[in-house]
């Protein structure tokens, strides 16, 4: 975890002058985004500007300026900068061959504008389409290509009256976009007509603000809301360690407090922390902040995105170098998500080795054979 002390974010010219009160007040982080590369300029040398103009067009770019802070601006590879800055690969067909604009099908399986149900327990509810940063491995990429807007009053009451007639409807990701970028009028406003539902059971919020603007949990209007609510539950999404900071962990106390579990889901991603230490280090600092792991993805076929995947082997060696070194709190799930929306599937290293009548051979995470009778 790193220490953040003192007015830590004047080492930065551009930042000289702004207050405490001004860079800790998450209204003032995405007033402040970096929005186009001449931004950027600003705090960083780049290198291909051109090339980063031309895909920023396409796809948009935003970060935060907490965010940024947290790069060595200095290094291209960065795995903070890797995450947020434009490449080339992302409009390079030789790259995307075999991804989709929507590979789950969340669009083609909305029943109402907005709402996917793709399982018959869950539905995911998209509240806005905008992100304080725009990760360049978003899942949802296609959203990139369109204006930022969240959704209206009457497309929000169009997707609660659907819930509302499925009495099957045990739970709601409520997600977008970044729907923690809300106002917390819009905010509460979705998550009390939810909360009203007598048959869903959990409100599970997804939010990258955690990791990109964790000033938004030192409000104390949004932290009534999670109290008030307790159906909620956070899930955010750490992807390195060098993202994790005692401003996160500030923050964490504060979500903590209003006893909204937070948990995290980690995509695997080339070149950024395909690695088993980097892994076991992030989720031996989650941990260190009460954050609990939840999943780690392979990366998903998605237009745009595809240049990050790894093979699933990774995955599953990372898993199984995990077992044995971290204690169950940290180990996530590794999954897939299938494409055309047919699900998530949970994979493990293979410890059990033969079944016989009369006993049954596994392999532990030394790699030690042991026979054992069941």
């Amino acid at each position: 975890m790193r220490i953040l002390e003192g007015d830590y974010w004047k080492e930065i010219p551009l930042y000289e002058n702004v207050s405490e009160q001004e860079w800790k007040d998450w209204k003032w982080q995405i007033r402040n985004r970096f929005k186009t590369i001449e931004d950027l300029k600003k705090i960083i040398k780049l290198q291909n500007e051109e090339t980063l103009k031309k895909v920023s067009e396409i796809y948009h770019f935003g970060t935060t300026p907490y965010y940024i802070f947290l790069a060595d601006r200095q290094n291209p590879n960065d795995p903070i900068l890797k995450q947020i800055l434009p490449d080339e690969k992302e409009i390079d067909e030789n790259y995307q061959q075999g991804a989709f604009l929507d590979p789950f099908l969340e669009d083609e399986k909305s029943p109402v504008e907005g709402l996917t149900h793709r399982y018959p327990d869950r539905v995911l509810f998209r509240a806005t389409n905008f992100c304080s940063v725009y990760c360049r491995h978003c899942m949802r990429k296609r959203m990139f290509l369109e204006d930022e807007r969240s959704r209206t009053k009457q497309e929000y009451d169009r997707m609660f009256e659907y819930i509302k007639s499925n009495k099957n409807i045990k739970e709601v990701l409520v997600s977008g976009g970044d729907p923690l970028t809300l106002p917390n009028s819009k905010l509460e406003y979705i998550i009390k007509n939810l909360y009203e539902i007598d048959h869903i059971d959990v409100i599970r919020i997804g939010s990258r603000e955690l990791v990109a603007n964790p000033f938004r949990f030192y409000d104390e209007e949004l932290l009534e809301i999670f109290y008030k609510y307790d159906k909620v539950w956070l899930v955010t999404h750490f992807n390195h360690p060098n993202e994790i900071t005692s401003e996160t962990k500030k923050a964490v106390k504060n979500i903590l407090s209003t006893g909204t579990p937070v948990l995290n889901q980690t995509v695997l991603l080339k070149d950024i922390n395909d690695d088993k230490y980097t892994i076991e280090n992030l989720m031996r600092e989650l941990l260190k902040v009460k954050i609990k792991p939840y999943y780690l993805f392979h990366c998903d076929p998605t237009k745009g995105v595809y240049h990050f995947k790894t093979g699933i082997e990774k995955g599953i060696e990372i898993m199984e170098y995990l077992r044995g070194r971290v204690s169950g709190l940290g180990n996530p799930t590794f999954a897939v998500d299938l494409i055309n929306g047919l699900g998530k599937v949970p994979l493990l290293p293979q410890y059990l080795i033969e079944k016989k009548e009369d006993y049954y051979k596994f392999r532990n995470y030394e790699g030690k054979e042991v026979e054992v009778k069941i």
